[in-house]
């Protein structure tokens, strides 16, 4: 299994199935797409591969408000991979990829960059500068260019079409349930434990810090709030409970910059590095701006005690 950050070297490509898309949340329309190129991929002797774009388009245009993010890079990678693809091409969007034609997409990057032999997307895939050109477009495209296109139907939960918009309104509004129906899965958040300004331990409550934004994108997830979770990655085949805060820490700093903050309950140890699975159990609160660190250390208290209550947990000592 391999990624790519552009294009391959041409000493490594190959012929190759295609799923293009954005991908992000990687639900169970993604998954039925991405399961069937691989099918397809196996059936033609293809190396089964995606291309998506990082960032998403959206976070190009100054104009235009980026797209709240399901998943962390890492969440969308490992989802992917799992589906049986092989190889993820991430390209880069730049105002050269904004302002490419769709026929020369297709012919420098399609063709001539992976050796597309068989392509899959949805419905509603558009591409080319503008979005001019669509999915049966890109049909035609194929005759002329000799590779297959498969447009993916769409998947449907309800009366609605499970898409990364809907994965995104329910988890805005805490519905954990909605959610895990349409990913698949329950919620979760991954990545690496990085360092942070250890307020946390300073308050009597330390906590395992993750980026869910990459640095220097415009982009927010798609929640924020206080929340209980269970943390997965610390002790073999354990599920620590715990209670994370996912926001910009209005309180203690004006830095904008997004960390999921996840206390441990009745764990202590050093984490950092090691890549831990957040899963999200129940929304206990928005973010909020307190007067100062007395008002915030007792907030955290009563998120804790609540945190326990929901988990199950019996009370605590104090931390």
């Amino acid at each position: 299994m391999h990624v790519f950050r552009g294009l391959p070297d041409p000493r490594l490509r190959v012929p190759s199935a295609i799923a293009i898309g954005n991908f992000d949340g990687v639900h169970t329309g993604h998954q039925a797409l991405l399961h069937g190129m691989v099918d397809a991929a196996k059936d033609r002797g293809l190396v089964p591969s995606v291309l998506t774009f990082e960032p998403h388009p959206r976070e190009y245009f100054p104009h235009l408000d980026p797209v709240p993010r399901i998943s962390t890079l890492f969440d969308k990678v490992k989802r992917i991979l799992d589906c049986g693809v092989e190889r993820i091409y991430m390209l880069p969007f730049n105002e050269r990829i904004a302002r490419e034609g769709a026929e020369h997409f297709v012919k420098e990057v399609l063709v001539k960059g992976l050796d597309c032999r068989w392509i899959t997307v949805g419905e509603d895939f558009r591409f080319g500068s503008g979005r001019a050109a669509d999915a049966h477009d890109l049909v035609n495209f194929g005759k002329e260019h000799h590779f297959e296109t498969w447009i993916s139907p769409l998947l449907f939960h309800g009366e609605r079409k499970v898409s990364s918009t809907r994965v995104r309104e329910a988890l805005a509004t805490g519905d954990f349930y909605e959610t895990s129906l349409m990913l698949g899965h329950p919620y979760t958040m991954s990545g690496r434990v990085i360092h942070g300004q250890a307020l946390g331990r300073t308050l009597g409550y330390p906590t395992l810090n993750i980026a869910p934004i990459p640095p220097g994108s415009r982009a927010r997830p798609a929640l924020s709030g206080v929340f209980a979770v269970r943390v997965e990655g610390i002790l073999p085949g354990a599920s620590i409970p715990g209670v994370a805060s996912l926001g910009l820490r209005p309180t203690v700093t004006s830095s904008k910059r997004w960390l999921l903050e996840t206390h441990l309950f009745d764990w202590h140890g050093d984490a950092y590095g090691r890549n831990i699975c957040v899963r999200f159990i129940e929304r206990i609160r928005a973010e909020q701006k307190f007067s100062g660190l007395p008002e915030l250390t007792a907030a955290i208290r009563n998120d804790a005690a609540r945190a326990r209550q929901i988990l199950g947990l019996a009370p605590g000592t104090p931390e």
